[in-house]
């Protein structure tokens, strides 16, 4: 008996090891505080990739916004244009990749709610990795006036 049951602990063992899903992590989400009357905001964060699979960012949810959009603001001939990024943000296995005002962001259209300064505002972002499995990370964003 003590023969069939070491090599059956070792093979659960084995197969609780980590998956490359594990290496994303979220830092520092944020949101400028917003007028009531303003119907668009965005949010901003630092999303680490520290596995060995590419990972995108796809979507996001929130209660604050009827519609979310993953945005970059670039500069062209002097004037700032954003355009919506239809096939996500990519964060590559290893890489840092920071949504920050200026640039890429999570754009909410249709603003549900005020944002105010020292609120918070969960948000759901949906990744697809590698292989094509989505996940969910929640996110609780501080609004803040930077």
């Amino acid at each position: 008996m003590k023969r069939i049951v070491l090599p059956l602990l070792m093979v659960l063992v084995a197969g609780c090891s980590g998956d490359d899903s594990g290496g994303l992590s979220v830092d520092d989400p944020w949101g400028r505080p917003t007028p009531d009357v303003a119907t668009t905001a965005a949010f901003f964060a630092t999303i680490s990739n520290a596995g060995t699979a590419d990972e995108t960012l796809v979507g996001a949810t929130t209660d604050a916004c009827r519609v979310i959009e993953l945005h970059e603001s670039q500069m062209d001939d002097g004037v700032m244009r954003m355009q919506q990024l239809a096939g996500g943000i990519p964060v590559p296995a290893g890489t840092t990749v920071v949504l920050q005002p200026g640039g890429l962001h999570i754009m909410c259209i249709d603003k549900q709610v005020p944002l105010v300064e020292g609120d918070e505002v969960a948000l759901a972002l949906e990744f697809v990795d590698g292989d094509g499995e989505r996940h969910t990370e929640s996110i609780t964003a501080a609004v803040e006036d930077r």
